[in-house]
């Protein structure tokens, strides 16, 4: 038997803003090859490590783009739910 899942608005609301917390970490992270470049003491070290560091800004910024647009479902979502139980705490007579 499945198990439902239950969330509120504020709790989906909550997710998103960490969900854009994370998207704004990875977007921070700093590309450190010119720091540590000189200390590798091999070109071929330095040129491997920046190759490696070219194709994870690249996946990085695809990724991020991913997490920011989870982020942003994560908001219309709560934002419809949050509408939808005004709706019907609003459509409920009272007596």
């Amino acid at each position: 038997m499945a198990t439902a899942i239950q969330v509120t608005p504020a709790e989906l609301a909550e997710l998103a803003t960490a969900v854009g917390r994370v998207r704004d970490q990875l977007q921070g992270t700093a590309d450190l090859l010119h720091d540590y470049a000189p200390a590798m003491g091999s070109s071929v070290v330095t040129g491997a490590l920046a190759h490696f560091v070219s194709g994870w800004r690249d996946g990085r910024k695809q990724i991020c783009a991913e997490v920011d647009a989870l982020s942003q479902m994560l908001a219309q979502a709560a934002a419809a739910y949050g509408q939808t139980d005004g709706d019907l705490a609003a459509a409920i007579p009272i007596s």
